[in-house]
């Protein structure tokens, strides 16, 4: 198994761990599926996820907390098998880092496996495919969204407005708390640090 496979799981995935307590067999199967239909399509996780939520509501199942992080850890999982090529992470060396590291029970990293495996061809090519074509940002303005409290004295807690406008002439806006502001800010240093290290690498060739 490529070295590289167990380290990118645990350092974009584990911090979702924590989480895994609300989940539930049904509930991973509609992740599953919409963590399918995003690689297959080119919407936006915005409406990915409003179909993951419809799919829960209609079926009767009660949403939990933190629905995104779970969202985030199944759909992350799947992202980080397929950019590896076909045959470098084993089934058995598959299965051992969801039950290991991530701390999956048995039947929900079998719920995984199945559908990463048994589809690995098409959802390959799939991902390849929408990769290339999903729409690129153009333009990034932020600003800090402080309000005070009722008394006046006391600032409530800020944060951070991020407003995008993509090529297509569309625009996204997402409001973060400082605590996921600076979890985005900590991953796009570990972002940055792999580049300078893969540049490194190149300039030595």
């Amino acid at each position: 198994m490529s070295s590289t496979f167990r380290y990118n799981l645990l350092r974009s995935v584990k911090p979702y761990t924590s989480f895994t307590p609300q989940l539930t067999k049904s509930m991973l199967r509609v992740l599953i599926q919409v963590s399918v239909h995003y690689i297959e399509s080119k919407k936006s996780s915005s409406e990915v996820l409003s179909l993951a939520l419809n799919k829960l509501t209609n079926g009767g199942h009660e949403i939990p907390p933190n629905f995104c992080e779970l969202f985030t850890m199944v759909f992350l999982t799947m992202q980080i098998f397929l950019r590896y090529p076909k045959g470098v992470v084993k089934h058995h060396e598959l299965r051992k880092c969801l039950m290991d590291d991530l701390n999956l029970t048995e039947e929900y990293v079998e719920d995984i496996c199945k559908v990463l495996l048994n589809h690995r061809d098409v959802l390959s090519k799939n991902f390849s495919d929408t990769k290339m074509d999903r729409v690129k940002m153009s333009k990034l303005q932020w600003r800090i969204n402080i309000s005070l409290s009722l008394n006046t004295v006391q600032i409530d807690k800020p944060t951070i407005v991020l407003h995008f406008k993509l090529q297509n002439k569309e625009y996204r806006t997402l409001e973060l708390p400082l605590s996921m502001f600076q979890q985005v800010r900590y991953n796009i240093a570990l972002l940055l640090n792999e580049l300078q290290s893969l540049q490194s690498r190149l300039a030595l060739k």
